[in-house]
């Protein structure tokens, strides 16, 4: 979101040196007119640039003519004056904050993703028109849009002939703007704001005809948690409109009534891919954990139309909000430096809390902020990041792991939960890879963890993770990544790169045969659980080499990992959000089941990838490649520029793994020999390191 500074006193100083400018290129056009006539125009080129002319016939400034480079001055300074002026008053309307240097701001869009010219499009966005369209225009259409539904939700139709979902349709189309969101929210007060969920659910229960009222009402509500957004963003008092909803739904200071606004702010606050701003969840989350669960009314059993129940735990909302503002949520988790005690007394606040008064959802926001937060361990070196980030977000990893391990019953933990908390640890790579290599947290000091969580603690919570699908396929794609960009570097400068290759697929198959060998301790002897991590597994697998082999880019569509939102910290190495297996391999042939063959068989396929594009396969291996599949290439073999190449399947499962495997049997290269060795022993550690897991039970 965009928002322009403007020192209004020096933006006039530029309006009325313009205008001067003016001034005098007219005086000087008028001396030098008279002059020439009264010399006859003896130059008529003079004559013709220094004409006087009405200011509809004034030409433009390519004329060459005085008067219109005067005209040209002028239409600038009105311009500025015009955007100086939205300013202010959008600033004296309460809708945007004076910033503390004491400007002031107008809003515009962000260049949409994709935009490859930003310069042109700031050209052609950054107009009188549309400066006005989104900033008092915004709040003109926002109080009529919000004052009409309110209307339509009361009499079926508006006093302009228009539905609520007419109305609705039409708010949508601003529902992003901060501008139009602080005054729709302004408009109506916070308490109206939070009732307006409840009328309508009652209009979808009630006074809607058609059979959709479930998905109209969640659309509905989408809307309006996208209007909220925007209106928090920081720029436009987002910290200042947070104290007001704070008061809107605390019982001691709202008068009782029949519909739970708790219950409405939350609704709010858990809307998917919505971005509140970082002060707006900061002022919230510091009234809302003051809030005693036991004062808050029971949200009851499912009462919206859509059957989904939301719930009135004060500080479920405000943390699941968290989960897309990573920020927001390593301020609120961790200390700034400044604030120790204040952290300390939160943590321990969140470990005595009574997370089960309102059904135990506030523990899927808890899981949520601390993913978010996590990503910050990537952080080292950003100076976009805030400051110590990467040392905030350990330390904060080293309280959540413990918290969610030993003040949370296995029993209690959700899919949501399981799979947020794969994030977390899934940003904590280094840890998970030398724990499948046989090393500890607790002996070993080269981990960001050492002596701040057990060996035990870190696979327990792991272990109750591992059955999830999304949860499995999040920690496949990190791992992928991190051993991705291990295998970039050292072979970037080894000097014995056919070694180092080896070793660290070796360190990769560990990983792998970790997390299988945990999932398979996990399931057990329960034949049911067995199939659904077999299954789990062979997409995990099938995400891993992926990543391995191409970067998280070639899975993602060259987007980050786990695509991060606008609020969301992510290098491109750390995990912004689980991975939704069933989105992300819609379209991929990947196995029922899996074993520890078919891994080694997908490394050792995905490894030969890599020895030959680093340039270490003999010249007979790779002409075995291009002549060895009954005279002709592999499919896997290509020429580009007259050299030859070996590509991955877009996934490499244990079936297409099976052609490279095909190609090694046919040659005796010492690199594939190696790797294969390597592959089977990292394997096997790795395996005997998961079954072997220290759990807490």
């Amino acid at each position: 979101m965009a928002f322009i500074k403007i020192d209004t006193d020096k933006m006039q100083t530029v309006v009325d040196n313009l205008e001067d400018r003016a001034k005098a290129i007219d005086y000087e056009r008028s001396s030098i007119n008279q002059t020439s006539a009264y010399y006859h125009d003896p130059v008529q080129s003079v004559a013709d640039a220094t004409e006087s002319l009405p200011g509809f016939l004034i030409p433009g400034p390519g004329s060459g003519t005085l008067a219109a480079y005067a005209s040209a001055m002028r239409d600038l300074a009105d311009q500025l004056r015009s955007r100086r002026q939205e300013a202010i008053d959008i600033n004296e309307s309460g809708i945007t904050m004076t910033n503390p240097d004491g400007t002031l701001s107008y809003y515009l869009p962000d260049p949409p993703p994709g935009t490859t010219d930003e310069a042109a499009y700031w050209r052609n966005t950054d107009t009188v028109a549309n400066v006005h369209a989104y900033n008092t225009g915004s709040v003109e259409t926002a109080k009529a849009e919000a004052t009409e539904l309110q209307e339509a939700l009361a009499n079926g139709t508006s006093s302009q002939g228009r539905t609520p979902e007419q109305i609705l349709d039409q708010i949508n189309k601003h529902q992003d703007i901060p501008i139009y969101g602080a005054a729709f929210v302004d408009a109506l007060g916070t308490e109206e704001y939070l009732q307006l969920v409840y009328a309508l659910d009652g209009h979808y229960q009630v006074g809607y005809d058609g059979d959709d009222g479930g998905e109209r009402f969640t659309k509905s509500l989408e809307t309006l948690a996208h209007i909220l957004a925007a209106a928090s963003q920081d720029q436009a008092g987002g910290a200042g409109l947070a104290a007001d909803f704070a008061n809107a739904v605390d019982p001691t200071v709202i008068q009782p009534q029949l519909e739970n606004p708790m219950t409405a702010l939350n609704a709010l606050l858990s809307v998917p891919d919505t971005a509140y701003g970082t002060g707006f969840l900061g002022v919230l989350s510091d009234n809302l954990e003051d809030i005693d669960p036991a004062s808050v009314p029971f949200a009851g059993a499912p009462p919206f139309v859509n059957g989904e129940f939301y719930t009135a735990d004060p500080l479920a909302g405000v943390l699941t909000a968290m989960g897309s503002n990573s920020e927001a949520s390593l301020n609120y988790l961790t200390s700034d430096g400044t604030n120790d005690a204040e952290i300390e007394k939160r943590w321990e606040m969140l470990r005595q809390r009574d997370w089960d008064f309102h059904g135990g959802t506030g523990l899927d926001g808890l899981s949520a902020a601390t993913a978010a937060a996590s990503a910050y361990r990537g952080a080292d070196g950003d100076p976009n990041a805030p400051a110590d980030a990467a040392e905030r977000a350990t330390w904060m990893t080293a309280q959540a792991i413990p918290f969610f391990v030993n003040d949370v019953e296995e029993a209690d933990f959700t899919a949501t939960m399981k799979q947020n908390l794969a994030v977390l640890l899934g940003n904590s790579p280094k840890e998970l890879a030398g724990l499948a290599k046989d090393g500890s947290l607790e002996t070993d000091q080269r981990y960001g963890l050492s002596g701040l969580v057990t060996d035990a603690e870190f696979e327990t919570l792991l272990y109750r993770i591992i059955d999830d699908e999304n949860a499995t396929g999040t920690l496949a794609a990190a791992m992928g990544q991190y051993h991705h960009s291990r295998i970039d570097s050292e072979m970037s400068t080894s000097t014995d790169p056919g070694t180092t290759l080896a070793v660290q697929y070796k360190d990769a198959a560990a990983t792998m045969g970790y997390l299988d060998g945990i999932a398979e301790l996990r399931a057990g002897d329960n034949s049911a659980a067995r199939a659904n991590t077999k299954s789990n597994m062979g997409t995990a697998l099938s995400v891993f080499s992926t990543v391995l082999g191409a970067g998280v880019g070639a899975m993602t569509g060259g987007t980050s990992l786990a695509v991060a939102g606008p609020l969301l910290y992510s290098t491109g190495s750390t995990v912004a959000r689980p991975i939704i297996v069933d989105q992300l391999t819609k379209d991929w042939n990947t196995p029922d089941t899996v074993d520890g063959a078919d891994i080694d068989t997908v490394l050792r396929a995905q490894a030969y990838v890599d020895a030959a594009n680093y340039g270490l396969l003999s010249d007979a291996t790779m002409e075995a490649a291009a002549t060895g599949n009954n005279g002709g290439p592999f499919s896997f073999y290509t020429e580009a520029d007259g050299q030859p190449t070996i590509t991955a399947p877009d996934p490499m499962t244990p079936q297409a793994a099976h052609e490279y495997i095909n190609w090694e049997d046919l040659v005796h290269d010492s690199v594939m020999d190696s790797l294969d060795v390597n592959i089977e022993a990292g394997d096997q550690t790795g395996r005997k390191q998961g079954h072997g897991a220290k759990v807490i039970k």
